[in-house]
């Protein structure tokens, strides 16, 4: 899928994996399994910031069909508003789908009121993770040593899981492709660890990598969770301050 980008989410909530479509093959199997399904439909207005329920009652060419808007207080005329954030969650899978789109038009059926909106070019899957996930900071360092394809190379760890990591690379490094013997530096410790390359997608001038932790010694996976730890503690030790 090169048209798809998929990145460790680094915002307010770190605990995610991001995956965006943009293949449209995809896309249609997406929104033919949401219209299936009947999955129930998030809805948020912009810049209005009002948020809705709704389903999908129909998929044309261009344009999608979904049901009036139904806030707390009973059905609403959908406003003609710029943007449209339209989610739908598997609780199943722990995923949330979901895009922007535009109001195109307004079908009036007797007293029903349904809205016609441009089909996604593009959906975000966000992949909700179990395990504590922590991002670095200036006070916080870590950095990860690898020997790929002979050359050895050293980056800056954006974020960490007892099972991953990530970090920005000048270069790609092939998907699924093994780096044995990885070391990572974190404070006064040094762990080593072998990794293998989940993605690593063009953004921001770099290449954004994410891998997965194939082989710690239980002695180094406890050194990396202690550091992580420290880390969550400290943000929320500041969320109350």
């Amino acid at each position: 899928m090169n048209e798809n980008k998929q990145k460790t989410d680094n915002t307010s909530n770190s605990t995610v994996n991001t995956i965006l479509i943009k293949e449209n093959k995809i896309i249609e199997q997406i929104m033919d399994n949401i219209l299936m399904s009947k999955r129930e439909l998030g809805v948020t207005l912009f810049p209005y910031d009002q948020f809705f329920k709704s389903y999908l009652i129909e998929i044309k060419h261009k344009y999608l069909v979904i049901d009036s808007l139904i806030p707390f207080y009973g059905n609403k005329i959908l406003p003609k508003t710029e943007y449209i954030k339209i989610n739908a969650e598997s609780n199943k899978h722990e995923i949330d789908r979901h895009f922007l789109t535009k109001y195109k038009d307004e079908i009036v059926l007797g007293e029903e009121h349904n809205f016609l909106i441009y089909k996604p070019e593009e959906i975000v899957l966000i992949e909700k993770r179990s395990v504590l996930r922590v991002s670095t900071n200036d006070s916080d360092m870590a950095y990860v040593y690898i020997f790929y394809k002979n050359n050895n190379l050293f980056y800056i760890i954006r974020d960490l899981s007892w099972n991953s990591i990530s970090f920005a690379s000048e270069i790609p490094i092939e998907t699924y492709y093994p780096l044995k013997n990885a070391m990572v530096k974190f404070v006064d410790k040094t762990i080593r660890m072998d990794l293998r390359v989940i993605h690593s997608t063009y953004a921001g001038g770099k290449y954004q990598t994410g891998c997965s932790i194939t082989k710690i010694s239980d002695n180094d996976r406890d050194l990396l969770i202690n550091f992580m730890l420290g880390i969550e503690r400290k943000n929320i030790r500041s969320n109350f301050e």
